[in-house]
């Protein structure tokens, strides 16, 4: 059962129609494909207007076009995910109305890349390119598909989705990376608590100084941290090249945890990004699509030795490592701006 059946399917659709005509009257007169390329390109003023027709729509809220965007930002959790709904019918393209929740380069939307891999690719070949510009002596790695994640919203079976698009190396490193925290805090216990500076103003905002305490293990926790993330790097790279021999699959999983729909979709490579296009989003995945079985039995045996390897690594360390020599690490101040200090103590208060 969706989470989202307590909303009204028809004051969503209503409310944008009218944001759509709101932003332009002659919207509907239109044929779907100018439909659907104003939708996915509409200037900063009609997406100002379709906020406005929504947010009165569905909330009752008044704005005006200098305010609406903060007002948008404020409303509640518990109606965040109607306007998102209601958004998605006023931005989405192809069968599924799918939106990338993702910053474009400027002159860019989602139908300028047929399919998932043509998107992929580009942003690759852009993160590439801004380290080496950034990063002295930088080395330039392979592609494999969905390094990192992207987020999209879609519709499925016409109700809202929230969804998450990732390789399974990816996926299995995601999974690692949880399991071995817990692991590392069972083997070095250690809490989080304000640092002295925590709190304090500063020019732009507020200090973040959070500081771990690991009753005097913090070195060796740091260590065994540092190993840690060495191993998943190194294990990303081993099961991206492994999975370039599966058959393209798509797996995919529905989240517990809150109140939003929320869908996985993950991709055992590129070959299988290259068979699914944005426009044909759910259709292209259908065929593709294998027991996520699979997914399970190949997570266990990853975290079964990712927790070896901990224990081996502690075991050296306990051993080994000499906690008074001290790595070389930048000092960064880390600098709150006051909306997002407010933001982060509006999320705590509503879900607690």
């Amino acid at each position: 059962m969706n989470k989202l059946n307590h909303i009204d399917q028809n004051q969503v659709e209503s409310a944008a129609r009218k944001a759509l005509i709101a932003a332009n009257p002659q919207y509907h007169s239109w044929t779907s494909a100018d439909q659907e390329q104003f939708r996915a390109t509409k200037n900063v003023r009609a997406e100002k207007k379709i906020r406005q027709v929504l947010l009165d729509c569905l909330t009752n809220t008044k704005s005006t076009m200098a305010n609406v965007n903060k007002v948008w930002s404020e409303v509640s959790l518990s109606q965040l995910n109607m306007l998102n709904w209601a958004n998605l019918l006023t931005s989405g393209i192809g069968e599924d109305f799918v939106i990338l929740n993702e910053f474009m380069a400027e002159a860019k939307s989602l139908l300028d890349f047929d399919t998932l891999y043509d998107y992929d690719y580009d942003n690759y070949l852009f993160q590439e390119e801004a380290k080496q510009r950034e990063i002295n002596d930088y080395q330039k790695s392979d592609y494999y598909a969905y390094r990192h994640p992207s987020w999209i919203r879609l519709l499925i079976e016409d109700k809202f989705y929230y969804g998450t698009l990732l390789s399974l190396a990816t996926h299995l490193i995601d999974e690692i990376d949880v399991a071995a925290n817990e692991h590392i805090m069972h083997l070095i216990p250690h809490d989080y608590i304000d640092g002295k500076d925590n709190g304090k103003p500063e020019k732009g905002g507020f200090l973040w100084d959070i500081q771990i305490d690991a009753k005097g293990q913090e070195a060796q926790l740091d260590e065994l941290k540092s190993r840690c993330y060495r191993y998943q790097h190194e294990r990303w790279l081993v099961l991206s090249q492994q999975f370039c021999d599966w058959p393209p699959n798509v797996f995919t999983m529905d989240t517990d945890g809150n109140d939003d729909p929320h869908r996985l979709f993950i991709f055992s490579n590129s070959a299988a990004l290259k068979q699914i296009r944005w426009r044909h989003f759910l259709s292209d995945c259908a065929p593709l699509q294998a027991d996520f079985e699979k997914v399970a039995t190949q997570n266990t045996i990853e975290v079964e030795n990712a927790k070896a390897f901990l224990d081996q690594q502690h075991h050296d360390i306990t051993l080994n490592f000499d906690p008074k020599v001290v790595k070389w690490q930048k000092k960064r101040k880390i600098i709150l701006s006051a909306q997002a200090k407010q933001d982060i103590k509006k999320l705590d208060d509503e879900l607690n």
